[in-house]
């Protein structure tokens, strides 16, 4: 027994010498505990203030190619991109309904999110992936904001728009021709104080031929774009830019263009902004007539790619599948459809030589017994008109 308390004394010794060691010495401790490597060293590095060269003459730098080289294989991340690459994440925030998924939609050139004339069909926060050659821009898509949570599900919502919005590097506010603005005024306030680069997008400027400034409940809108782009400098005075889109136009909308220029850098941007028409005062900052592609280049951090050049996003097959599905519910069956439903996907079969067809079998939840009739229709009609526009 004594000699064992004497061994546990001893290896506790030798413990807090090394931590003093560690401490006080640390180049000393590193060569004691790991005996170092047999490489004379240079004072070159520019990283790390020291190269390293080896006996047969080859640096550091070859070696760690060699190294890099042995790893290659399909699909893999090249972890050196050019000098001067760009990536961030671009957090898409406004009210519900105002066009975010469509716009998103439209920037990516792919319908990735869901978009439906119902207000908050987004529930979650998605990730969609723009790559270009000198940047890559992680674009997300949120919930419409909403002030109040009136329900758990609601609740969920606002956690994943705070967690976009927190992780964000750039900030695109939705809004549309009557400058509706984000509800939650303590959000908002924390995006006007931000220091971090904010665009606005007046989403739906189509409408403004349409629009009656008389008309009941228009009282206190902007009912053309010079006023929503006024009353938006007025709101978020360092914006970059605040740009009319169209954005059920697709990339062929010339704000959609522009847009998309600014978030990548260009080329072209000056050009693509002078094919929006005559200019609108307040699109951009006091003394700033237009957006350089080398001003624009600055708006995303420095930074390689944090997804595959080829990647749309980190959503899988099963996620799409079930969104792809609820929105052909929320079209179909419209006012009807309770709106706490939701679809989960049990089975994602991918289509084989035989087998031509992708097969899915999906679950759709309600809340109540009685919401099953809405769904399935009578000798399930209601279920075979929602596949049918799914598909």
């Amino acid at each position: 027994m004594a000699i064992q308390n004497w061994q546990a004394s001893f290896v506790l010794w030798i413990g807090l010498c090394l931590r003093f060691l560690v401490v006080l010495y640390p180049r000393a401790a590193a060569s004691f505990i790991v005996p170092p490597l047999n490489l004379p060293r240079r004072c070159q590095n520019k990283h790390f203030a020291e190269t390293y060269e080896t006996e047969d003459g080859k640096e550091l730098d070859s070696l760690l190619g060699e190294l890099k080289s042995a790893f290659v294989y399909e699909g893999r991340m090249d972890g050196s991109p050019n000098e001067g690459y760009r990536c961030g994440f671009v957090v898409v925030l406004g009210a519900p309904n105002m066009g975010k998924s469509t716009l998103m939609n439209a920037l990516l050139q792919e319908d990735l999110c869901i978009a439906t004339a119902r207000p908050q069909t987004t529930r979650h926060a998605i990730l969609g992936i723009l790559s270009a050659p000198e940047c890559q821009v992680c674009l997300v898509d949120t919930p419409g904001v909403i002030e109040d949570p009136a329900y758990r599900l609601q609740e969920g919502m606002m956690e994943a728009v705070l967690g976009a919005f927190r992780d964000a590097d750039v900030m695109l506010v939705v809004t549309d021709l009557f400058s509706t603005p984000i509800s939650d005024d303590q959000l908002f306030a924390k995006v006007q104080k931000s220091n971090k680069p904010v665009i606005v997008a007046i989403n739906k400027v189509d409408l403004a031929s349409a629009v009656n400034p008389g008309a009941e409940g228009n009282e206190g809108k902007t009912v053309t774009v010079e006023d929503a782009v006024a009353r938006w400098r007025q709101l978020l005075p360092n914006a970059i830019a605040i740009l009319p889109v169209t954005a059920s136009g697709g990339i062929g909308d010339s704000g959609v263009q522009a847009l998309r220029l600014i978030l990548t850098g260009g080329p072209g941007i000056p050009s693509a902004i002078r094919n929006l028409g005559r200019p609108v005062p307040g699109m951009f900052p006091t003394d700033v007539q237009l957006i350089t592609d080398e001003e624009a280049k600055q708006i995303l951090p420095l930074s390689p790619p944090l997804y595959d050049q080829g990647l749309l996003t980190d959503r899988t097959d099963r996620f799409i599948a079930s969104e792809l599905i609820r929105s052909s519910l929320f079209e179909t069956l419209k006012k009807e459809l309770p709106y706490c439903c939701e679809v989960r996907v049990q089975q994602f079969k991918e289509a084989t030589e035989e087998d031509k067809l992708i097969r899915i079998w999906a679950d759709i939840l309600v809340e109540r017994d009685s919401q099953k009739v809405i769904v399935i229709g009578k000798n399930g009609d209601q279920v075979k008109k929602s596949w049918d526009c799914c598909a």
